[in-house]
């Protein structure tokens, strides 16, 4: 099962998946849902932190209460504590997730950026639409060269990880420069704000370490 990070029956973690394998996370995040995926990648036991982010459900009790996590159906919960240090395998399979949520992030910010380009449509200053003002397209060009270049480094096979870390905070400034074009409806609790805000603590949660992403 492709993003499989439970490992084989000798306990051994799961092999290196293909960046290939991790594109469909990146289509069900821009038309579906968040919790939908995750759950592509599989079970995210291999995070860089304390907590991991999850779908939410029975099996998954929350270790810390976010109302904004569980608007999206997820939920944090603590990762298995190790009994020893790290192996190769293990590293591995924290290094193949943080590729799969890069991917899944883009897609996240590539539906905000549908987002916003329906709304910029639908606003207008004087008589003309916002989408029509020199600036604002010009800054749109710029999120969707991001998009593009993100999505060519993910291509590559394999990137490293100084690149994975890039992707990641390139996936971050996109977002933010795209919330600033929704105005003040993009830091509603309820608006496009929330998915943007949900990506960022993915980043933290599975690349981020001790370095910001």
């Amino acid at each position: 099962m492709p993003g499989d990070l439970r490992g084989d029956a000798a306990g051994h973690g799961a092999g290196v998946v293909s960046a290939h394998d991790w594109r469909r996370c990146r289509q069900v995040a821009r038309t579906g849902t968040v919790a939908d995926a995750l759950r592509e990648i599989g079970p995210l036991r291999a995070g860089r932190r304390r907590h991991v982010i999850v779908p939410a459900g029975p099996d998954a009790p929350a270790a810390v209460a976010d109302p904004l996590l569980a608007a999206e159906g997820l939920a944090v919960v603590r990762r298995p504590a190790g009994t020893h240090p790290p192996d190769a395998a293990e590293a591995a399979d924290a290094r193949e997730v943080t590729l799969a949520t890069a991917w899944l992030r883009l897609g996240l910010s590539e539906r905000l950026l549908d987002d916003c380009l329906g709304y910029l449509h639908g606003r207008t200053t004087g008589d003309e639409p916002l989408i029509g003002q020199q600036l604002v397209r010009g800054e749109l060009a710029e999120i969707r060269m991001d998009h593009l270049e993100v999505a060519a480094v993910l291509d590559d096979a394999p990137p490293g990880d100084a690149q994975l870390l890039d992707v990641h905070r390139r996936i971050t400034g996109a977002d933010r420069s795209l919330l600033r074009l929704f105005g003040a409806s993009g830091f509603v609790a309820d608006g496009p704000g929330r998915v943007a805000y949900v990506s960022e603590l993915l980043a933290d949660a599975y690349a981020g370490g001790h370095r910001d992403v």
